[in-house]
């Protein structure tokens, strides 16, 4: 599997969410199934601009890099 890199700097949380979900070509209860978080969990991040709960968020961000996709963050550049 190749690696990608998003740059996260500028975007919301939401659209985070629907743009990894969208590049893993999942739906919303796969990408839940796959995290181990509900339907529910998945569907509030995305509708919301909000971030989840500090474990919830590592979470998200394991599970990118663990499908390929490095995450670039205000603290960390290319």
């Amino acid at each position: 599997m190749s690696s990608s890199k998003l740059d996260i700097r500028n975007m919301a949380f939401s659209d985070q969410v629907k743009y990894i979900r969208m590049a893993l070509q999942l739906s919303q209860t796969e990408l839940a199934e796959r995290m181990g978080v509900s339907y529910a969990t998945v569907s509030r991040w995305e509708r919301e601009d909000r971030k989840p709960q500090l474990a919830l968020l590592g979470k998200f961000y394991s599970f990118c890099l663990r499908n390929g996709i490095e995450l670039i963050t205000p603290d960390k550049e290319c």
